[in-house]
């Protein structure tokens, strides 16, 4: 055996065996490998209670522990700086092969230059492939060889590009043998030790929960998801977001399972074609990132930089509390405190409430979410924040604010999402729940923060003069 027939993978947001694109490629070329995790310290909060997402991680990782251990293979963990500690494993097993799979925001990118530059000077060949997306913002391009900026185009184009080459999952044949002798933290040392059954209510990390959680939607939910998506009273969505955030299950894997479904039932099809268009928004998200690292931290649209944004701190903790006095914004954001998850519909509308009848800036609430989203992807975050707050890629101009009293009446007009959440208004029955009376007597649920048509005209006015100002200077 000689020292060239060894590698390792480095797992990171892909913690699954199967259709793992650096994986497979490391497995066609080494005798013996080793599966490694790495606690990054620069990517921990290290305080207080874990996170809803660090604790769904850990999940996942037990999942790919119990996996790998089925196969009489040990995943090795360590804990530091992956700069330090994959070129020292190197040496440690004589390994002449490091695969993983691309994460492209711009912390990871950035990485991943430096540990491929250090590996490579130790002669060990760095097998990155891009696994997290189907098709990279190289590949979905208008006629000019540029990237998409707008979702809608991009789709379409998106489509016409999977019919020319469409991407299924792949299986994974077998895997090598596992080196022996590296030493292991002990079982009781491991980080999700003491985390077996803490996940946020409804969650659950690993491929065998995310294959469950697949099948049972693509089973009966799909057949009513264009109809039920919206409506966050009912489980209209597949759930899956966390387990796509983490790699436990890949895009596709969905697409591959949901065509086999449609397949089987052909009533099943104008539901999974609006599924997977709303999963085509993750290849967006993450091609606008790729393309625009700012626009992790900073406008995609560079003409609101000069936006006069609002620094009421009673107004942010009222947001962050679901104290706001608007019923379906609080009702959103006390199951994210509580579940560490949020319908999709009810993000749109909290982020719109925020930005746009709040004004505080969209980082805050970004932030705010990043932190607390068992599903917080840096790309599909930012981008749907950016979306909402007008300042990314959303078609319409500045001038869409969302009303929450009207969202409420729409998508939970008898109030059961809001009755759920929302413990101070089970009693009102619909219409008066979405806009309780702000002079009830002794009423624990709070007045309205702000009257909302007054602050969208401060709103449109802000936003058009950031615009103007713009202009004003010259850019175009």
């Amino acid at each position: 055996m000689t020292e060239r027939t060894r590698g390792i993978h480095w797992f990171r947001n892909d913690l699954r065996l199967e259709d793992n694109t650096a994986l497979a490629d490391l497995t066609q070329r080494v005798e013996q490998w080793l599966p490694v995790f790495i606690f990054d310290p620069d990517l921990s909060t290290g305080e207080g209670e874990p996170l809803p997402k660090e604790i769904f991680l850990l999940e996942c990782l037990a999942s790919l522990e119990r996996q790998l251990g089925d196969r009489g293979i040990p995943l090795l963990v360590r804990s530091g700086d992956p700069e330090v500690v994959l070129p020292t494993l190197c040496r440690e097993v004589g390994a002449r092969w490091v695969s993983l799979n691309q994460d492209t925001t711009p912390f990871a990118s950035q990485r991943d230059k430096r540990v491929t530059a250090v590996l490579e000077r130790e002669g060990v060949e760095v097998l990155a492939a891009r696994d997290r997306v189907v098709f990279g913002p190289d590949e979905v391009v208008t006629g000019a060889g540029k990237p998409y900026s707008v979702y809608s185009a991009y789709r379409k184009r998106w489509w016409r590009h999977w019919q020319d080459e469409p991407r299924l999952p792949s299986s994974t044949s077998g895997l090598p043998a596992p080196i022996p002798g590296v030493a292991n933290d002990p079982p009781e040392a491991r980080p999700w030790a003491d985390q077996s059954g803490n996940s946020a209510p409804g969650h659950g990390g690993g491929i065998s929960q995310a294959m469950t959680l697949l099948d049972s939607f693509l089973d009966k939910g799909v057949l009513n998801y264009r109809h039920h998506r919206d409506i966050p009273s009912r489980e209209g969505t597949s759930r899956l977001s966390p387990f796509l955030r983490f790699g436990a299950v890949s895009p596709r894997q969905c697409f591959g399972r949901a065509f086999e479904a449609q397949a089987d039932n052909p009533q099943r099809a104008d539901g999974v074609g609006k599924w997977l268009d709303e999963l085509i928004w993750r290849d967006f998200y993450a091609g606008i990132l790729e393309k625009n690292p700012r626009a992790r931290r900073g406008n995609l649209k560079p003409e609101y930089d000069s936006m006069e944004w609002s620094e009421n701190e009673d107004f942010f903790q009222a947001w962050c509390q679901g104290r706001t006095g608007f019923p379906i914004v609080d009702a959103g954001m006390r199951q994210l405190l509580e579940t560490g998850w949020m319908h999709n519909r009810l993000r749109m509308v909290v982020a719109s409430f925020l930005t746009k009848d709040l004004l505080i800036d969209w980082r805050k609430g970004e932030r705010f979410f990043f932190d607390r989203l068992v599903d917080a992807d840096p790309a599909s975050n930012s981008g749907g924040w950016q979306w909402a707050a007008s300042t990314g890629t959303d078609a319409q101009p500045y001038f869409r604010v969302l009303n929450p009293t009207a969202q409420g009446r729409r998508w939970d007009p008898e109030g059961e999402y809001i009755r759920r959440w929302v413990g101070e208004l089970r009693g009102l029955a619909a219409p008066e729940i979405h806009e309780p009376s702000v002079g009830h007597p002794g009423a624990e649920y709070p007045r309205p923060v702000v009257d909302h048509a007054e602050r969208r005209l401060i709103a449109l006015d802000r936003f058009k003069r950031a615009a103007s100002s713009r202009k004003s200077d010259g850019i175009r």
